[in-house]
């Protein structure tokens, strides 16, 4: 049309000046047809979209990396193919590919590769000529551009979001609504963030679902309801966003707004963990697995040497005492794990006193007199008071003179992080130790611990 245009003014006898004034106006109106026609990416089906993109149209590629990266448009989140559209685009200098790519590097810890794409974006391709024509999803793109990269303007930023989210991108919307629901760069509006996710949870975009989730999780602009809470929590954890996939887990671990479930629990640890990019996931499931694992092995009892009833007779205790067929005929006195600790290593013949009865102050005097078993009974006190650091200082004067149980705590310290920094090769070293001083109970930990290891 353009080039018929420009034919029939020639022939019509114009002049250069006339003609170049009818180029530039035939060129504007061909822009804004073409931004209108980009502008209508988000009313096309995904259909329409991929088959533009594998056509070889780098703004559709860049567009289904985005759409791949936050859920958009049905699809549940898939960073690799996120990462494969916008390498695609990127090739060829297109913006949302080169956005999306600086996006993907900043949220795996790679923050100078992340700006320096973000850059490129801005000053070397046509992200700013598509913005200024009105582009959501450009918009959306320069949004994260003021507000990730240096110089930070949040106040431009989110004015580009705005308009995104306004012309009906879900991802604008649910990102607006996180800023106003956590306060970054803006002041906090419960209202407007509750606006936005709901736009955004609406279109089934996994980020709108997730921020709404946790609203009703803590009653911030709703009220709150645990119920909606875990529905769109789990919403946006099967759609595999990983925060909520985290989020699911760990109210699962511990009782959150529902019912205590580990084994479903440590489920969604694992899909988040498995996604690579949060280090917390990571944590968090080893942390569970490991109480998982103690749950469906609970440790052998420990006799110690001190114990004066047989094996037979520890043993019909027991399983007496979880007979619910006894009712309430009558009780058993409790079994003690450990029984007399002696004031001094001459007085083994001296009564017993019941280890439950003595306090920390009389374990500890006893310790300072050199009895091992008040010595190692100490830590344990203290272990289950979950004061690790006391716990370590007497396991560890235990484990000098050999006691194989002081040795095992020491290992679950180290294995666990408690109190010390996590250190799986002491772990295994204490375990080892205890098991070669007759420490049954440390070969299960051994074997977890090189599970972790490897």
């Amino acid at each position: 049309m353009l080039s018929q245009q420009l034919n029939y003014a020639r022939s019509a006898g114009w002049n250069s000046t006339r003609l170049i004034s009818l180029f530039i106006v035939c060129f504007g109106i061909l822009q804004i047809q073409i931004a209108k026609a980009r502008n209508s990416i988000l009313q096309e089906s995904l259909a329409s979209i991929q088959s533009k993109a594998l056509a070889g149209d780098i703004h559709y590629q860049g567009a289904l990396a985005i759409f791949h990266k936050f859920g958009e448009k049905g699809l549940a989140i898939d960073l690799i193919e996120a990462e494969r559209w916008a390498k695609l685009a990127a090739q060829k200098r297109g913006s949302l590919g080169l956005c999306t790519l600086a996006a993907l590097e900043l949220e795996q810890g790679n923050s100078e590769r992340g700006r320096f794409l973000y850059d490129e974006a801005y000053l070397h391709s046509n992200l700013r000529s598509v913005v200024k024509h009105q582009d959501p999803i450009a918009l959306f793109c320069m949004g994260m551009i003021e507000i990730d990269n240096p110089p930070r303007n949040f106040a431009k930023g989110i004015r580009q979001l705005s308009k995104s989210a306004e012309m009906g991108f879900a991802t604008a919307q649910a990102t607006l609504g996180m800023i106003y629901f956590s306060g970054i760069g803006v002041k906090k509006n419960p209202e407007l963030a509750i606006k936005w996710c709901s736009r955004a949870a609406r279109d089934k975009l996994p980020l709108g679902m997730f921020y709404l989730g946790m609203a009703y999780s803590i009653g911030d602009g709703v009220a709150q309801n645990d119920d909606y809470a875990l529905r769109w929590i789990r919403a946006a954890a099967d759609r595999q966003l990983t925060m909520a996939q985290l989020t699911l887990g760990m109210k699962l671990a511990t009782g959150d707004g529902t019912e205590k479930n580990l084994e479903l629990a440590v489920e969604w640890l694992r899909k988040a963990a498995s996604q690579g990019k949060s280090s917390e996931a990571k944590l968090q499931l080893r942390r569970y697995e490991n109480q998982l694992f103690r749950m469906r092995n609970p440790p052998a009892a420990y006799v110690p040497d001190e114990q004066e009833k047989s094996a037979i007779q520890i043993a019909e205790g027991q399983i007496l005492k979880q007979d619910p067929s006894r009712g309430k005929r009558f009780e058993l006195p409790p079994i003690e794990d450990h029984q007399a600790i002696p004031t001094s290593p001459s007085s083994q013949s001296h009564s017993p006193t019941k280890v439950i009865d003595l306090t920390k102050d009389a374990l500890k005097d006893a310790a300072y007199k050199g009895d091992l078993f008040a010595t190692k009974k100490l830590g344990l006190k203290h272990y289950s008071d979950k004061d690790y650091k006391e716990a370590k200082k007497w396991f560890e004067i235990a484990a000098i003179k050999k006691e194989p149980e002081a040795m095992r705590y020491l290992g679950i310290l180290y294995f666990m992080g408690q109190g010390v920094e996590l250190d799986y090769e002491m772990a295994t070293q204490w375990f080892d130790k205890a098991v070669r001083a007759g420490d049954l109970e440390s070969t299960r930990y051994l074997r977890v611990v090189t599970q972790f290891k490897n």
